[in-house]
């Protein structure tokens, strides 16, 4: 069916949120943790890779006045949050694959010129295309904070994540390149037993020095170090 339909009908069913009652998977301790990271960080953009039903994208547009870009790469979804987010003020909707709409972003300096936020969401099965997203983030923006969904906790194994098969498993190794050395990482303080809705893992990664400051003062995230430190 023709994407403008399929986004119609995913729209109307409650039962298509597939119990997801809230942002982040419905995770209200995660929903803590960014509220913290915005109280704690001026964020000057936003940038979701994955807007599936657009339910985290309203929520950080709920956050900070700072432009935000949303990106989906099935036609379905993406018809369906842009008709979701219509009206939102200063929400950037974008149809296409992650890696190649954040090179387009990266090239324009009104989104890479100051703090921003990420967050990480598009990967499903064959489709990973997480370090080639860090590896342009890394190169162009100075200043950032990423949160990578669906990641598993070092510490915690009541937190789930994603593993796709060899080299394809959301964990600390599969980010652990040279190009990525120094960023610091953080992992929620609270333990999954004591987290709501899915209880799927997260890291968060941020650039050295007034970023990584910023988070290490937060009581919701663990501090682990600088990648490459060990």
């Amino acid at each position: 069916m023709p994407p403008w339909l399929g986004g119609q009908l995913h729209r109307a069913p409650p039962a298509l949120t597939f119990g997801l009652t809230g942002p982040f998977n419905g995770q209200r301790m995660r929903v803590a943790a960014v509220r913290a990271m915005f109280g704690a960080v001026p964020f000057t953009a936003v940038v979701e890779t994955g807007t599936y039903r657009a339910l985290t994208t309203r929520f950080l547009r709920g956050l900070t006045d700072a432009p935000l870009a949303t990106i989906e790469i099935n036609p379905r979804y993406h018809d369906y949050s842009r008709k979701r987010l219509a009206g939102a003020r200063n929400v950037y909707p974008f149809l296409g694959s992650s890696p190649e709409v954040l090179e387009l972003l990266a090239a324009d300096a009104s989104w890479t010129s100051g703090p921003t936020f990420f967050y990480l969401d598009a990967h499903w099965l064959n489709n990973l295309p997480l370090v080639d997203e860090l590896r342009i983030i890394r190169r162009a923006w100075p200043d950032f904070v990423a949160l990578i969904d669906d990641f598993k906790v070092d510490g915690d194994e009541g937190y789930g994540y994603d593993d796709y098969g060899p080299g394809k498993s959301l964990e600390l190794s599969l980010v652990g390149l040279p190009e990525f050395a120094g960023l610091r990482v953080f992992w929620p303080a609270m333990p999954a037993d004591r987290e709501s809705g899915m209880r799927q893992g997260y890291v968060v990664l941020a650039t050295p020095g007034a970023m990584a400051e910023a988070l290490a003062g937060l009581a919701e995230l663990r501090d682990d170090g600088a990648l490459g430190a060990g």
